[in-house]
């Protein structure tokens, strides 16, 4: 350990399995990862950080061969993992390990139910809490590169040296207020793998112009993007270095039939047509093969009626009324989007999962199939069960 700094610097195999049996009676570790992701489609995982107690550690997984000790703590029932805002390092840490950690802890989701804004930053949360303002300097650093140095890694490390901090007190705020219960599901289901896997078959819903596509156009567009992703994965190179959005969308809905075609498209450069123009026209031609009822089609648009927006405009109102009573942001809670969809009865809508079901959800449904009723009292509204 390097005496200017009360954390490990850990690059060997011997010295993580003994910082993780140091760890690993302890209830809860904090953790975050460094990567970059700009030149692939894997993240390349760069570095780890741990905090748990007194014992620090920056490990460096470029310099680890075994990782067993780190892999089985992260999975250890009795150990909680406490990130902050985690998709990214659950994500980078199931790619790198097989398994998602379990048990977690988000601190941004529990500082949303407890009245902070709902996507508090970090550095916003610790600063609100432990009064130690962040310094910001090394976001853009190239964390592959090495030797990193003293300064860089000192940021690293605060990444989990006041998480800890932010865990204790977010933790006795839930636990007093008994809102812990609120986000248990949420946080349960953040460990589910299959949040970290592709689901090929929808990826044709995040094209940039993906509306102006329907039909075969659409069926076209969608093994388009089955294809690019099969290669971004296989040559580890991010999709838009494949083919551009752009690019798919002038395939699906000029449908080139020969070289000649397909090099007019736009944005189309002539390597990628002479390395991938043969399949890019076997796949338009295939595509078109498809039976008209298995194209995929764009999710149904409903809108509210007359009747439905005043019910909107009455839960809306509600929302308000609970949010005040929780000490949250209304915004926090929920949107109008959020209530639309709950009154065409569609899952999607936030309030029907996780805490904010029970927060306000359940009690809306409840006013929604008439169980209960709004009345004014001293000039607030409230809800009555009939």
């Amino acid at each position: 350990m390097n005496q200017t700094t009360d954390y490990e610097y850990i690059d060997s195999d011997e010295s993580l399995a003994r910082f993780c049996a140091r760890i690993g009676d302890a209830s809860y570790c904090a953790i975050d990862t460094e990567f970059i992701r700009e030149s692939t489609y894997y993240p390349e995982l760069a570095l780890i950080q741990i905090g748990s107690g007194e014992q620090l550690a920056c490990i460096d997984p470029l310099a680890i061969t075994e990782f067993a000790p780190l892999a089985r703590l992260l999975v250890k029932d009795s150990l909680l993992k406490v990130f902050h805002s985690p998709s990214q390092d659950l994500e980078i840490l199931y790619q790198k390990f097989a398994e998602v950690p379990f048990p977690v802890f988000d601190t941004q989701l529990a500082a949303a139910v407890l009245g902070y804004s709902q996507q508090v930053s970090y550095a916003d949360l610790v600063q609100q809490i432990t009064g130690v303002t962040l310094e910001k300097k090394h976001t853009r650093a190239n964390w592959i590169r090495r030797p990193l140095s003293q300064d860089e890694l000192d940021y690293a490390m605060d990444d989990v040296r006041y998480l800890m901090a932010v865990y204790e007190e977010l933790k006795l705020k839930l636990e007093s207020g008994n809102r812990y219960s609120w986000i248990e599901k949420d946080l349960h289901t953040m460990s589910d793998p299959q949040n970290y896997e592709v689901d090929k078959a929808q990826l044709w819903k995040r094209l940039k112009g993906v509306l102006k596509l329907k039909g075969v156009k659409l069926q076209i567009a969608s093994d388009l993007c089955r294809w690019r992703e099969d290669v971004a994965q296989r040559q580890n190179r991010p999709r838009r270095w494949i083919v551009k959005d752009d690019v798919i969308i002038g395939i699906a809905l000029q449908q080139p039939g020969d070289r000649e075609a397909l090099s007019r498209i736009r944005e189309l450069s002539a390597k990628t047509v002479a390395r991938h123009g043969d399949k890019l026209l076997q796949i338009v031609s295939q595509a078109r093969q498809v039976d008209a009822k298995d194209w995929p089609r764009h999710d149904q648009v409903n809108s509210l009626d007359k009747q439905q927006s005043a019910l909107g405009d009455c839960l809306m109102a509600l929302c308000r009324v609970i949010a005040d009573k929780n000490q949250i942001a209304l915004a926090t809670l929920t949107t109008r989007k959020d209530i639309d969809n709950l009154i065409l009865n569609q899952k999607s809508s936030r309030l029907a999962q996780g805490w904010r079901f029970t927060m306000a959800g359940e009690q809306l449904l409840e006013f929604i199939h008439g169980q209960s009723a709004i009345s004014v009292d001293n000039e607030k509204l409230k809800l009555d069960s009939k």
